[in-house]
């Protein structure tokens, strides 16, 4: 008779396949690195085949790995749907979700409100937030959702719209009154802007004129990876910025900006994306519900 798999064994494997690290393998299985070294080594031992290649820099998968990776990731997608097959006869929504989303969302209060009723509403829950403005691998990363600016055109990944978000160029009414108000964007190249480092044209901000999309050239007087920094100083007078609606609601409304070129300015939109099920499972299926409007569901 064939010798039965360790589900302990194949538990430690997807971890380290989809992280593509020993430690964070450990970290989320609770065990420590050696523990998982052993586990991998007795799986290996095991098949009679090398699963994982080491080297001091990098991890990656042998051929034999790749398909036993690929056959976990139906075993464990299978085992996840029996589970919540279960707590959804009971209602129970548990375990631990992890949430991907932009640093910029830090300030979405409306984001942060639902965040909060989903962890009112299902204490058993364990909301473990991360925040990189890179969507990168949501499998191997083990990202059970993500927020996204911007759609993906081409994706494996499930997409659902949360809104659309504004764009907007600002500045405080005192800047203006001294460097005057720009009326087109190309006048920009006359006054001190204040740049978002992780701008995705570069050192040119992006508008729209007629339906087609436009670059304009720009010098920094000041450059910065946090816009809501950029939106303080221009708060404080220091020059012109670009920012999404959430971040300057405030200041546009109590006047300490000033919104300008809104012709030319254009929409962006916010997506939740989450890797391909056959089922989604139930954690994930409430945090949607909570985050999309009534209307969209």
């Amino acid at each position: 008779m064939k010798p039965s798999f360790n589900l302990n064994l194949l538990t430690s494997f997807y971890a380290v396949a989809r992280h593509g690290s020993f430690n964070a393998a450990a970290d989320e299985l609770c065990l420590t690195h050696s523990v998982i070294s052993k586990h991998i080594k007795q799986l290996e031992s095991s098949l009679h085949s090398q699963l994982i290649i080491r080297t001091t820099r990098a991890l990656d998968l042998t051929e034999e790995g790749k398909f036993l990776y690929q056959k976990c990731q139906s075993i464990f997608n299978e085992v996840a749907q029996v589970k919540d097959y279960i707590d959804e006869k009971q209602r129970v929504v548990s375990g631990r979700l992890v949430i991907k989303m932009p640093s910029i969302l830090k300030h979405d209060n409306g984001i942060a409100q639902s965040l909060q009723l989903l962890h009112v509403n299902h204490p058993e829950l364990l909301l473990d937030i991360v925040f990189d403005d890179n969507l990168g691998d949501l499998v191997k990363e083990g990202v059970d959702i993500a927020f996204r600016i911007g759609k993906l055109e081409d994706s494996s990944y499930l997409c659902r719209k949360i809104r659309d978000i504004d764009t907007y160029v600002v500045a405080s009414p005192e800047y203006l009154n001294t460097a005057g108000i720009p009326t087109h964007p190309n006048e920009l190249t006359t006054h001190k802007c204040l740049h978002y480092s992780h701008c995705l044209t570069g050192l040119n901000w992006s508008f729209k004129q007629d339906g087609k999309q436009f670059n304009v050239p720009i010098t920094p007087a000041f450059a910065s990876m946090s816009e809501s920094m950029l939106a303080q100083y221009a708060c404080n007078g220091f020059g012109v910025t670009t920012s999404l609606d959430f971040v300057v609601a405030k200041e546009l409304a109590s006047g300490q900006l000033v919104s300008i070129l809104k012709p030319f300015t254009w929409k962006t939109e916010l997506y939740l994306v989450f890797p391909y099920a056959a089922v989604v499972p139930l954690k994930t299926r409430t945090l949607i519900d909570v985050i999309l409007p009534k209307s969209t569901n």
